[in-house]
């Protein structure tokens, strides 16, 4: 059964292969559709995660890395894989069926918690991520609509879909730097290589909303949020919430700090100091509390029951009377709404690497091994930009270096640049090197007409300096007026990449 067939069939339950029967659709994820389905040889339900039919190579290798990665982790604050594999051409992947509500839709009923609530998923959250860690996963994506809180308090981590398995190769995924962007560190909205630090600073993100009510940087769209991650300092949690705990507040600061090593240095020390504000006598009180918000979430209070057993029947009734006239008059709405979602809906935002764009250069490109020879003067024109040699430096320096010209208005967050190295450009010298100086910086200059300076001191490799964001069809670069022209101070870009924050 492919996936259209799939969507289209209402009728549940039905089979999806020899081993599972659907029960109903759970949800709607980025690469397919997650289904409660009954796994038959061991009659459990499970949740049944089904690739999209249409999804490329790429998507198909991140949905095998989330299986890969989750059979290998066997915890009590992890989603566990049962099974996964092809059926009929569909990819499924067979988990842990979580019955309870996102903390996501936590936070949309209650805005803020309480500190109860606070220390019991932020402690599970954390001995999760401590347990992925260990095993050498960085989950990435780590945001509410991840986490799962059953009815009795359990939390679960779950969607490894584009975790991380450090010291193996990086899954390329055409430049695109995931995440979702209220809830990326500063690394990877530049585009670096993760580490656990990302993780625990999206787990300082996740603090701060449940203790604030909101998150700590807002924005009119994804793109501002993402550069304010990158340039801004959170604000104090204490200016939204007065009567936080001692030691909260800065514990949440030190998750949000801009550079990796200013953070805790890994889950378990974040733990401790968890363990600092919320001592562990009172773990086994938090957990008999009740996560306010929530109405899959009991309260769960020792010998007594929730609701009185005679009154339960007298009202029986007059309740299931007025859950009838509620539900005829509340149906219209939650077809509309449900109407007024699927066509409004949109995908979280993801920043991307800018591949579509060409080089124009005006200066004489020289030999390297003859400096009086050389090609003719005329525009380096490269569609599928890979590298670009700038030497020698022009001596005009009101006359751009560089123009990159884009098909379409494009915007864009960040540019990278790797300089310093210089590569033979005739296949006759082979793959010979030469290092450059470089200037103190060069500028950015748009076509309509906006002007920034980019700092190269420190730049080694390719790296992303944050820009403001800018749309436009055309980016001028103009060489610092300060660098001295001269053979001995010839510089070379070996490569430009630019990330922008796109619709998927």
């Amino acid at each position: 059964m492919n996936q259209s067939s799939l969507q289209n069939n209402k009728n549940f339950p039905r089979p999806f292969n020899d081993d599972y029967d659907l029960l109903g659709v759970l949800g709607k994820g980025g690469m397919g559709y997650v289904y409660k389905a009954l796994q038959k040889k061991l009659n459990r339900e499970v949740a049944l995660k089904v690739l999209d039919t249409s999804s490329d190579k790429e998507s198909i290798e991140r949905f095998y890395m989330e299986a890969q990665a989750m059979k290998e982790l066997d915890h009590q604050n992890l989603v566990q894989v049962y099974d996964f594999g092809e059926q009929s051409n569909q990819f499924f992947i067979a988990m842990t069926y979580v019955k309870g509500s996102t903390l996501a839709d936590v936070l949309a009923n209650r805005s803020r918690l309480d500190f109860d609530a606070i220390e019991i998923i932020a402690k599970q959250v954390a001995r999760g991520l401590l347990y992925a860690h260990s095993k050498g996963i960085v989950h990435r994506d780590v945001k509410p609509s991840n986490i799962m809180i059953t009815h009795d308090n359990r939390v679960y981590l779950m969607d490894f879909g584009i975790s991380h398995i450090q010291e193996t190769e990086r899954l390329t995924l055409t430049g695109m730097t995931m995440g979702t962007p209220e809830y990326m560190s500063p690394e990877q909205c530049h585009g670096d290589q993760v580490t656990i630090q990302s993780d625990i600073y999206s787990l300082g993100v996740i603090l701060f909303e449940m203790t604030c009510g909101r998150l700590p940087f807002i924005g009119a769209k994804p793109i501002e949020i993402a550069i304010k991650h990158v340039q801004e300092q959170p604000p104090a949690p204490e200016s939204f919430r007065p009567d936080i705990p001692n030691g909260l507040s800065a514990l949440i600061l030190k998750c949000l700090k801009k550079h990796v090593a200013d953070r805790f240095h890994d889950m378990q020390e974040l733990l401790d100091a968890l363990d600092n504000v919320f001592p562990k006598s009172s773990d086994k009180r938090n957990t008999e509390k009740h996560i306010p918000g929530n109405s899959n979430v009991r309260q769960l209070i020792k010998n007594r029951p929730l609701i009185n057993a005679d009154s339960k029947l007298k009202t029986k009734s007059i309740f299931s009377k007025k859950i009838l006239l509620i539900g005829i008059f509340l149906f219209p709405l939650l077809v509309f709404l449900i109407l007024l979602f699927m066509l409004t809906y949109k995908p979280p935002s993801t920043l991307q690497e800018i591949s579509k764009f060409t080089l124009r250069a005006s200066y004489e490109e020289r030999n390297l091994e003859n400096e009086g020879g050389g090609y003719p003067t005329e525009n380096l024109y490269d569609k599928d930009f890979k590298t670009a040699w700038l030497m020698p430096m022009p001596t005009n320096f009101k006359n751009p270096i560089m123009i990159i010209d884009f098909p379409q208005p494009t915007i864009i967050t960040n540019i990278g640049f790797a300089i310093g190295y210089q590569k033979s450009v005739d296949d006759n010298f082979g793959d010979r090197f030469r290092i450059y100086n470089k200037p103190k910086a060069i500028y950015l200059q748009t076509r309509e007409g906006y002007r920034q300076r980019i700092e190269l001191e420190d730049l080694k490799g390719m790296q992303y300096p944050a820009i403001k964001t800018v749309e436009t069809t055309e980016i001028q670069l103009f060489v610092d007026e300060t660098f001295i022209t001269s053979p001995e101070n010839d510089f070379a870009i070996s490569e430009i990449r630019m990330l922008g924050l796109l619709a998927n």
